[in-house]
């Protein structure tokens, strides 16, 4: 049990609570690193507190102070999963660009994607290029890497028209990747986009 979960659970023991360590308790949620909530809804939240505790209301009422308590344990489990989510969606970002820009050589070398899924026998999904890659490009090699802590297949690629070099990363859609939405976005200076297609997690990246 972490100190904020002990302080809500001194709470619910002393419905009496001054003013004082409500407001503790305002500014720990926060404080705290999972708690982005907007300062509008912690001061709603904390003048309904007001409101129950009062001497001249019936601030008694057990379901009426669960209820709050509730809502405000709902959304601090919501804003820890919300963290959780963009931190690891922050970190596989950067480590498809890092990938990316690492100048390592490729592992294994075939005129095609057929011959590449042949060698890499530990991969658990058969190699697959996405329908939106189109055919401008020039197959180099692939070797394997990690993607948020899951197996993944780095291919290497050539952009015919562009000239410039691109990275596919293919994964299967583990648990760990679940929480990764689509999107494409810059990160010091890479392009990177993140999809699903076919069963498969798939990540590109190039320079912009």
């Amino acid at each position: 049990m972490n100190d904020q979960d002990q302080r809500l659970r001194d709470y619910y023991q002393n419905l009496s609570m001054p003013q004082e360590k409500l407001d503790q308790l305002v500014q720990l949620t926060a404080d705290s690193e999972i708690a982005h909530v907007r300062p509008s809804k912690l001061k709603a939240a904390a003048a309904t507190f007001r409101k129950v505790v009062q001497p001249s209301k019936r601030w008694g009422s057990w379901a009426a102070v669960g209820l709050v308590c509730g809502l405000i344990l709902s959304q601090t489990v919501w804003m820890s999963n919300s963290a959780s989510e963009n931190e690891r969606t922050e970190h596989t970002l950067r480590e498809v660009a890092l990938n990316h820009t690492t100048r390592l050589e490729p592992e294994f070398r075939g005129s095609s994607l057929a011959m590449l899924d042949n060698s890499m026998h530990q991969l658990p999904f058969s190699l697959v290029l996405p329908k939106s890659i189109s055919s401008n490009y020039e197959l180099l090699g692939s070797r394997y890497c990690s993607l948020s802590g899951v197996l993944a297949a780095h291919v290497k690629l050539h952009d015919k028209r562009s000239g410039k070099p691109m990275s596919l990363f293919v994964a299967s859609n583990a648990d760990e990747l679940e929480e990764i939405r689509p999107q494409q976005t810059r990160v010091e200076g890479v392009e990177v986009q993140f999809w699903r297609e076919g069963g498969l997690f798939y990540a590109l990246a190039r320079r912009s």
